[in-house]
């Protein structure tokens, strides 16, 4: 791949930032890592006035107006001159996409009654990048239909231009070379249900009111992401101990939780730069009550979301990228090796994701157009189940995402909220 300079404002090519240089190796039917953001309008959506705000804000956000090159060593995005279309939702969401029909964009932009939704794939961003998007993709569709909204605040706009640390791979700003490795951990319990047919994710989402679970984690003095991780971990134990009785046979039970490394670092990336906790449980040693495993998340999370516990993985992760060696391996190569790579270090060491956006805000006068915000996580054949969570308004979204016809661990998690005494409303695509 030639190098083309940098231009400030007008760039022609991007590095992959450092979570993203895996997805395009391990894209498949079954991993498509496509996730998606979506908002419910209180008015059906417009597809002409969506398509036209899509059209206004896409050059807001320049590092999505890509598309994905090979070079002879590594992937990289290159700027798309085409338009992204808007198109009609269908009923199993995150599936992979498809360069052709997609414009070789990585992200797309789906409308149904009242719903806006915009997926996209990890080599693009995270969460966080996804929800800013899709806030400032609401904000100018309501502006085009005729709304009247005079405050932006927290909106990315067009009559703004990007900002420089948006572009940035903040993984290599902060990364700290020559520091203790993280430990590996080993390969965690997982969920034995057998495959749906390729192109078919099931999501249920359970609609909590916000301040009676809040008022439920700080009975226990935790946070609600504590919370929630913990109802997670001690459903996956039900689970395993109906299957598995010999104690010796049983495995780890670890919860891979998102941490946004923005609350960690001064960035301003709109690309990914988010790494993980992963509190875990040995049911080998025995049962955990629900107690037990509380505190240990707790405590977990306390010793790991830190500058200095978080930067070990900064140090593997980017080390790896700017291994001498590594880098000079052609792209062929990498490409047999980073699917292992992933299962290695990714979802074989965990049970399940937890991944919690927090509250989503904006402005009032936005607000009372919006119903709802909803997370779906993207569809893992290993885990087979997973979960994203959002606050907006009164209400808690909890969705889960799976692979299987059997949706028991959502069951037995929404079951444990209710028999705590918080109302849930189960809503699902099946």
């Amino acid at each position: 791949m030639a190098r083309v300079e940098h231009r400030k404002k007008d760039r022609t090519w991007y590095r992959l930032d450092n979570a993203a240089i895996l997805y395009p190796s391990i894209q498949s039917d079954r991993i498509s890592t496509m996730f998606r953001l979506s908002a419910t309008l209180t008015e059906n959506v417009d597809p002409s006035v969506l398509q036209l705000a899509l059209n206004r804000i896409i050059d807001r956000f320049p590092y999505y107006r890509v598309k994905l090159s090979k070079g002879l060593f590594w992937y990289y995005l290159e700027h798309n001159p085409k338009t992204p279309r808007v198109e009609k939702d269908v009923q199993y969401p995150c599936g992979r996409l498809s360069p052709i029909l997609n414009r070789n964009f990585l992200f797309r932009v789906r409308y149904y009654n009242r719903r806006i939704a915009v997926e996209f794939c990890h080599a693009l961003t995270d969460g966080t990048g996804a929800v800013t998007f899709l806030k400032s993709l609401v904000y100018q569709y309501l502006q085009e239909a005729g709304k009247n909204l005079t405050d932006k605040t927290g909106i990315l706009t067009i009559d703004e231009e990007p900002d420089e640390e948006e572009f940035e791979d903040s993984y290599n700003r902060f990364y700290k070379p020559s520091l203790p490795l993280p430990e590996t951990g080993e390969p965690a319990f997982h969920l034995k249900a057998k495959l749906v047919k390729k192109g078919i994710y099931y999501v249920v989402t359970g609609i909590v009111p916000l301040k009676d679970i809040i008022a439920k984690a700080k009975e226990f003095n935790i946070s609600l992401t504590v919370f929630l991780t913990a109802v997670y971990m001690d459903s996956m134990q039900e689970i395993q101990n109906r299957l598995v009785t010999n104690p010796k046979r049983k495995k780890p039970i670890s919860v891979s939780v998102p941490v946004n490394m923005r609350n960690i670092y001064p960035s301003k990336t709109m690309r990914n730069f988010s790494l993980f906790v992963v509190p875990k449980i040995d049911p080998r040693l025995g049962d955990y009550s629900f107690e037990e495993i509380l505190k240990i998340v707790h405590y977990s999370m306390m010793t790991e979301i830190n500058e200095k516990s978080i930067s070990r993985q900064l140090s593997r992760n980017v080390g790896g990228q700017r291994n001498p060696l590594v880098r000079i391996i052609p792209l062929f190569i990498k490409r047999l090796f980073f699917p292992v790579l992933y299962k290695r270090l990714g979802e074989n060491l965990f049970s399940g994701t937890i991944s919690n956006l927090g509250l989503i805000t904006v402005p009032d006068e936005m607000a009372q157009f919006i119903e709802r915000i909803d997370f779906t996580p993207g569809p893992g054949p290993v885990n087979k189940t997973g979960c994203s969570v959002t606050g907006f308004k009164d209400k808690l979204y909890i969705t889960f995402g799976r692979l299987t016809h059997e949706a028991e661990l959502e069951r037995i998690f929404f079951t444990k909220l209710i028999k705590m005494g918080i109302h849930v409303t189960i809503e699902s695509n099946v």
